[in-house]
């Protein structure tokens, strides 16, 4: 009965420290994976346009026929760019018709006609008063201009196009 029982013990002490080295195995794949993550937490870059500088020189049309370029960005002007398949563009439309209500300067909306069908953001955006709206290609000036490279982008610029803040969310941070 001793030697029964001695085997039971030394096969429970065995299958403890397997399981034990199995969790730390465990722990240590996840740390890893935590710290890969941890890299990816901060978004990339929404425009390669630089603090403190003027963006490119630009010239766009509105949808209602009036001409925009870097000069005509007078006061500090709030610009939002969107794009129609970009969920999280429907989804901050909301919180930019608000700050734009909001902001004392001007406000530019830019679509980024990428494939979706751009009607009913133009459509949300047009219905705001103050809100310019550009409908533009991927490559277009506007978004070249400010080398926007993820949607929704929010930008705030000064007088003759310089850039104080640019961002994912709006209200955009400085």
């Amino acid at each position: 009965m001793t030697t029964a029982l001695l085997v039971a013990v030394l096969l429970l002490t065995a299958l403890t420290l397997f399981n034990l080295v199995v969790v730390l195995g465990v722990v240590r794949r996840l740390r890893a994976y935590e710290n890969r993550l941890g890299d990816m937490a901060e978004p990339p870059p929404v425009s390669t346009a630089t603090l403190g500088e003027p963006v490119a020189d630009f010239v766009a049309s509105t949808v209602d026929g009036r001409r925009v370029d870097r000069a005509s960005l007078t006061g500090q002007t709030l610009i939002g760019f969107f794009s129609p398949d970009c969920p999280a563009c429907h989804e901050r439309l909301g919180d930019f018709r608000a700050a734009a209500a909001r902001h004392p300067g001007d406000v530019l909306a830019v679509v980024v006609d990428d494939g979706g069908d751009p009607a009913p953001v133009v459509g949300a955006l047009t219905g705001t008063g103050g809100v310019a709206v550009i409908l533009e290609d991927p490559e277009g000036p506007v978004a070249g201009a400010f080398g926007v490279r993820g949607f929704p982008a929010f930008v705030l610029v000064r007088d003759g196009g310089v850039v104080e803040s640019v961002g994912y969310q709006v209200p955009v941070p400085a």
